[in-house]
């Protein structure tokens, strides 16, 4: 089963937030997906019942960009008419979102957003990732390439691998590491993540289209799989 890019000739999308950054996010996931974020400060709002036991000896800005991205999820569930239920983290990790909602968080550069959309309509999952962009240190950009993939551009190809990382684990729940997928970079903004190993309902071979944009300094990636 393979992702492809969003549909740009269906209903407009929805958003929660003008701002650049979640407009950027939003124009990337395409039709039917909430996004709502800004500044981790701007967002950092009280969490619900169920879920600070997730943070509760985590150091403060951890905490902040915790309770942000929980609030921006909200936010974006509520642009789909979806009721503000706790967001607690399951035992792997990712939030809990309730049946027939698909959802995505990412933190990078004091920042956070949040994407969401409800499942059928042949969307599955999303995946959302946001980095500083800046070049990755020669080590750290070494372990996210594989030798089939350009170093030079190391920071959008771990962009591009978190966010077909996420879309995949939300249905597989399997870790993977940085070579089962190898990223190939196209000219306007898109990309494609292609399994070099089979990971449940994907077999080698199979490939995860997304887009990526870059806001400012950060860049913003972005997958969804239908």
């Amino acid at each position: 089963m393979n992702g492809t890019h969003p549909d740009t000739d269906a209903a407009r999308p929805l958003a929660t937030s003008r701002a650049p950054l979640a407009e950027a996010a939003r124009a990337i996931l395409g039709p039917g997906v909430a996004v709502a974020g800004g500044r981790v400060a701007d967002w950092a709002l009280p969490l619900l019942p169920g879920e600070a036991a997730a943070v509760a000896r985590a150091v403060p800005h951890r905490r902040a960009e915790f309770a942000a991205g929980r609030a921006s999820a909200r936010a974006a569930m509520a642009a789909l008419g979806l009721a503000p239920t706790p967001l607690p983290r399951r035992p792997d990790g990712p939030p809990l979102w309730p049946d027939g909602v698909a959802g995505s968080i990412t933190h990078g550069g004091g920042h956070v957003l949040a994407a969401v959309a409800r499942t059928g309509d042949g969307l599955d999952s999303l995946g959302l990732d946001l980095e500083p962009f800046t070049p990755l240190p020669a080590d750290l950009a070494a372990l996210v390439c594989r030798p089939d993939e350009d170093e030079s551009q190391a920071i959008r190809v771990f962009g591009a691998k978190e966010a077909a990382y996420k879309a995949q684990f939300a249905l597989t729940g399997r870790i993977l590491d940085f070579g089962a997928l190898r990223v190939t970079l196209q000219a306007d903004g898109g990309f494609l993540a292609t399994f070099t190993q089979g990971a449940g309902r994907f077999g080698r071979g199979c490939s995860i289209a997304g887009r990526q944009a870059l806001v400012g300094a950060l860049l913003v990636s972005a997958a969804r799989i239908r």
